[in-house]
C-alpha cells in the first residue's frame, strides 16, 4: 500500500496553461465581447472594456484606506505595490492611458454568423422572389440535349411556373417522378405503355419472362448483383411503372450520357443474371434469323453451282460487299438494285427473251361446240380457235356478274368443245358464257379502259386505287383491242345490241383465224413477239388464235405486280376461287415475269407479296441492335464470312432453304436459313473488358415496340412498307 502510494505521488503534474485566481490572471470570461487593446502586449488592464467596448481604465490600482494611511492595491502579476504609492488624498499616482478596445474572438464568430445567416437569407430571398431564380436553385447542369431548357423548369418539372417563389403555393414538392414523367413523354415517344418495363404491357412481357427463365434458368450473377436485387425490390406488377428518372439522371453536366446506364442497372430486374457478356451470358439461338428471307435467293445454289458455271462466271460477285451495302444508319445490310447485281443474269429471262410464248394470256376464247350450241342457243359469230382454254382474268372480269358466274360455276370440269346435247341446263349455260365473253369485248372496244376498272372494281367488292388502276390496265387502247379481234367477230355490235335489246341470238358460225398473208403488211410470215414487243406489251400472236397477249417490260413491271397485289388477298371477292386462279396463273414456278422465283409470299401479317428485302424501320425497336458499318472495317480477309458461316447442306437432306419456298408454302416463320446461328464466342473475342465495350446496351435497347420520335431526327429515312408496289 506504501509502495502503491509512492509511485501514485512519483507521477509527474501536468502544468497549468493559466492561472485562474484573481491575483494571478487577468481571466478572460467567455461573455465578454470586447477585451483590452493592450491584451496582446500583455498589459491589459483590470477593469477592461464596458459592453458599449468603450476603455474603462483610470489608474493601475485604487489605493486602499486603512486607518489615516492609503495603501496601493495593485496585483502581484503587474508587479506588485509601487514604491511611490498613492497621493495623500488617496488617488493612484501611476495613471493609464486610454486604449482601443478590440472584439473578442467569440464576438467576431458571432458577427460572422449573423453576416453568413443574413446573406444566406438574402439569397434565398433574391432566388424565389426574382425571375431568374431557377438559375440560382438548379442543382447543376443540363446535358447538352436539353440545354435549351436551363432557363424554363416547367419543361420537365410540374407546377414550377414562373418564380421559384410560386413554386410553393402551387404544391411542385407533391409531384412525384411518375408526374413528372408525362412531361418526358411530351417529346419521347417510348411506346404506348412508356413507363411498364421495356414498354411492353406485363400481359406481354410476363410470357416472355416465364420463357427465359425456363431457357436460361437464373443465371449465375456475382454476390453483389444478387444483394442489390434483394435490397431493391422492384415491383414489375402491371399497376407501377417505372418513372423516367429510375435510370435517366439529369443536372450531370452538359457532357452526361442520359442513356447510359451500367450493367448491373439492367439486370437488377432480370430473372437471368449474370456477370458479363463472356461469363455468363446466354448463347444466342437461330440469331440473328428469325424468319425466311423476302428475297428468294439461295446462296448455297449460286456458291455451289451458278457462279461456277463458265457462262455465268464473269458476273459472279467477289465478296458479299458486291451485293450488299449498309443503310443509312448502319444497321441493316440492305442488297443493292436488281439492276447492279441481278440484271446481268435474269434481266431477259424476266422479258421472255428466246421464249415461244413470252406473254401472259389476258383474253382468249375456248372451243365451243358449234354443233350443240344451235338454235335456241345460237351463240352467232364465234373464233374457230384450237381447243384453247378459258383465261383466267376472262373470268375474273365475267365474275362480278351474278348471271355469268352462276354459268361459269355449272361449267366447272366441263368440255365445252363437247357438249351434253340432252344437258339443257349445261347447254344455257355454256350460251349464257359465250355472250358473256362477246359483251365483254365490245364493252372493252367501246368504253376502254373504265370499262376494264369497273369490272375488276365489281368483281373484287372495292373499288381500285390510282396506282392500281394505272397498273391493271397497262395503257390498252380500245384500238388494240378491237384490231385483234376484229377479224374473229367481224359482226359483233350488231349482234351485241340486238342480243342485249331485243334477245335476238344470231346463228351459230365458226369464224376461221385470218391469215397473216392478208394482214396488209406484205406476203410473208410477221415477226415473231421477241421482235415486235421486244421491250414487253400488248400483242397476239401470230398463232392463228384471236387472244390478247401481255409481254413485260421488265423488272418491276406494274401489270404483273399490280395484279398480283390485287389477287393475293381475295377473302372479299364475288368469286375467291377465280381470284385463287389469277394468283396462281401469275405465281406459278415458270409463271410470265418469274416474279415468284424471287419474290416471296406472306401469309403474315395478312397476304402480301414482299416486293422488297428487308428494310429498316426507323420506327420499329427490338430488342437487338448490331452495327453492320462498325465492323465491316475490322474484318479479316474472309469479310462477311468471318461471322456468318455458311450452313452447307448435304443433297440427301430434304429441309433446305429452298424447301421453305416451296408452292403454297406462306408461312414466313417456317425457313432454312444458308447460314448458321452466330456464336456467342465470335462476338466475345472482341467484346470483353479492357478490350472492346460489353455493356448490355452496346447491343440491346430498352425501349420496344413501333413508335416513332415526336421530333424528327436528321437521317431518319421511312421505311417502304414490305407488300410496296415496285
Amino acid at each position: 500500500m506504501d509502495s502503491w502510494h509512492g509511485n501514485f505521488h512519483e507521477v509527474p503534474v501536468m502544468p497549468r496553461l493559466q492561472e485562474f485566481g484573481f491575483e494571478q490572471s487577468p481571466y478572460e470570461r467567455p461573455n465578454q465581447k470586447w477585451i483590452c487593446g493592450r491584451a496582446r502586449e500583455g498589459k491589459c488592464c483590470l477593469s477592461g472594456p464596458d459592453a458599449r467596448g468603450n476603455c474603462t481604465a483610470t489608474t493601475e490600482c485604487r489605493p486602499l484606506r486603512k486607518g489615516d494611511h492609503w495603501y496601493c492595491t495593485r496585483p502581484s502579476f503587474l508587479g506588485g505595490a509601487c514604491a511611490e504609492g498613492p497621493l495623500p488624498d488617496g488617488q493612484c499616482c501611476r495613471p493609464i492611458p486610454k486604449c482601443c478596445p478590440v472584439r473578442s474572438l467569440r464576438a467576431w464568430r458571432g458577427t460572422i454568423v449573423l453576416l453568413a445567416v443574413a446573406v444566406t437569407l438574402a439569397t434565398l430571398l433574391l432566388a424565389f422572389a426574382s425571375e431568374h431564380g431557377n438559375a440560382l436553385l438548379s442543382p447543376g447542369q443540363l446535358s447538352f440535349a436539353h440545354r435549351s431548357m436551363a432557363d424554363n423548369c416547367s419543361d420537365c418539372h410540374g407546377g414550377v411556373m414562373g418564380r421559384p417563389a410560386k413554386w410553393v403555393a402551387a404544391g411542385a414538392g407533391s409531384l412525384s417522378a411518375h408526374d413528372n414523367s408525362g412531361l418526358c413523354l411530351k417529346c419521347h415517344n417510348v411506346g404506348e405503355s412508356p413507363l411498364q418495363p421495356h414498354s411492353l404491357e406485363h400481359a406481354h412481357l410476363q410470357p416472355l419472362t416465364v420463357a427465359t427463365f425456363k431457357k436460361n434458368g437464373p443465371g449465375h450473377a456475382s454476390a453483389g448483383l444478387m444483394l442489390a436485387s434483394f435490397i431493391s425490390s422492384v415491383d414489375h406488377s402491371a399497376d407501377n411503372g417505372l418513372a423516367c428518372a429510375t435510370c435517366h439522371k439529369e443536372h450531370r453536366g452538359k457532357e452526361a450520357d442520359l442513356k447510359k446506364l451500367s450493367n448491373n442497372q439492367c439486370q437488377n430486374c432480370h430473372v437471368t443474371q449474370f456477370t458479363s457478356l463472356a461469363h455468363g451470358h446466354p448463347q444466342f439461338t437461330r440469331y440473328p434469323f428469325n424468319r425466311r428471307t423476302r428475297i428468294i435467293f439461295d446462296h448455297e445454289s449460286h456458291f455451289r453451282d451458278h457462279f461456277k458455271n463458265p457462262a455465268w462466271a464473269q458476273f459472279a460477285p467477289g465478296s458479299c460487299v458486291d451485293c450488299h451495302q449498309t443503310d443509312l444508319r448502319g444497321g441493316t445490310m440492305l442488297i443493292k438494285p436488281f439492276e447492279a447485281v441481278c440484271a446481268s443474269c435474269h434481266d431477259d429471262q424476266i422479258k421472255g427473251k428466246g421464249a415461244v410464248t413470252p406473254g401472259i394470256v389476258f383474253i382468249s376464247f375456248p372451243t365451243l361446240d358449234d354443233r350443240a350450241l344451235t338454235g335456241k342457243y345460237a351463240i352467232g359469230e364465234w373464233p374457230d380457235e384450237d381447243n384453247q382454254p378459258l383465261s383466267p382474268f376472262v373470268s375474273l372480269l365475267l365474275s362480278g356478274d351474278p348471271k355469268l358466274r352462276e354459268a361459269m360455276d355449272k361449267l366447272q370440269g366441263v368440255d365445252l368443245s363437247s357438249l351434253p346435247k340432252a344437258d339443257s341446263e349445261k347447254l344455257q349455260a355454256a350460251q349464257t358464257l359465250a355472250w358473256g365473253m362477246k359483251g365483254l369485248i365490245f364493252d372493252l372496244g367501246v368504253r376502254g379502259q373504265d370499262e376494264l376498272i369497273w369490272r375488276i372494281n365489281r368483281s373484287l367488292g372495292r373499288t381500285l386505287t390510282d396506282s392500281e388502276k394505272e397498273g391493271v390496265v397497262a395503257f390498252l387502247s380500245p384500238e388494240t383491242l378491237r384490231a385483234i379481234f376484229r377479224g374473229a367477230f367481224p359482226h359483233l355490235q350488231k349482234e351485241v345490241l340486238d342480243y342485249r335489246g331485243n334477245a335476238k341470238a344470231a346463228s351459230t358460225k365458226l369464224i376461221p383465224a385470218p391469215d397473216s398473208a392478208s394482214s396488209g403488211f406484205g406476203v410473208g410470215k410477221s415477226a415473231t413477239p421477241d421482235a415486235w414487243v421486244s421491250q414487253g406489251g400488248w400483242y397476239s400472236p401470230d398463232d392463228g388464235t384471236s387472244s390478247l397477249y401481255y409481254r413485260p417490260r421488265g423488272h418491276r413491271d406494274r401489270f404483273l405486280s399490280s395484279w398480283m397485289n390485287l389477287m393475293v388477298d381475295t377473302d372479299h371477292a364475288a368469286d375467291p376461287p377465280v381470284s385463287q386462279a389469277v394468283f396462281k396463273k401469275l405465281t406459278a414456278p415458270k409463271a410470265v415475269g418469274l416474279c415468284a422465283k424471287c419474290h416471296s409470299i406472306d401469309d403474315q401479317p395478312g397476304n402480301h407479296v414482299n416486293w422488297t428485302a428487308l428494310q429498316p424501320d426507323s420506327m420499329e425497336h427490338g430488342f437487338n441492335r448490331f452495327s453492320h458499318s462498325a465492323h465491316l472495317s475490322l474484318l479479316d480477309t474472309q469479310g462477311c464470312l468471318t461471322c456468318h458461316h455458311m450452313a452447307w447442306t448435304d443433297s440427301k437432306t430434304k429441309d433446305t432453304y429452298a424447301s421453305a419456298f416451296q408452292p403454297g408454302q406462306h408461312d414466313p416463320s417456317t425457313f432454312h436459313s444458308n447460314f448458321q446461328t452466330i456464336d456467342k464466342a465470335v462476338c466475345v473475342s472482341c467484346h470483353q473488358p479492357k478490350l472492346v465495350r460489353d455493356d448490355c446496351l452496346l447491343c440491346h435497347n430498352y425501349h420496344v415496340g413501333r413508335f416513332k420520335p415526336i421530333v424528327a431526327h436528321a437521317g431518319i429515312v421511312p421505311a417502304l412498307p414490305s407488300a410496296a408496289t415496285p
